[in-house]
């Protein structure tokens, strides 16, 4: 038992590390793009809007992401 635990914390720890990363790397990457149209005075504003609905879309996706692998790290605890 200890070391199907054992296994489940790895695998818990390493989807939120990676998704922590990709979540990072994803909102680096559009950053530069939103940058040069944000440059561009007539579609500032827009832009930026379009660039806080991108940031928060990521972020929600990757807190889901996270929250259900807590979740799922709870059941196997359960069933272990």
């Amino acid at each position: 038992m200890k070391r199907w635990r054992g296994l489940k914390e790895l695998v818990r720890d390493a989807v939120h590390h990676g998704s922590r990363a990709i979540e990072r790397v994803q909102k680096e990457t559009a950053r530069r793009p939103f940058a040069i149209v944000e440059a561009i005075p007539e579609l500032r504003t827009p832009a930026a809007i379009v660039h806080t609905v991108h940031d928060v879309a990521v972020t929600t996706t990757h807190w889901t992401i996270r929250g259900v692998n807590d979740v799922v790290s709870v059941a196997l605890d359960l069933v272990i």
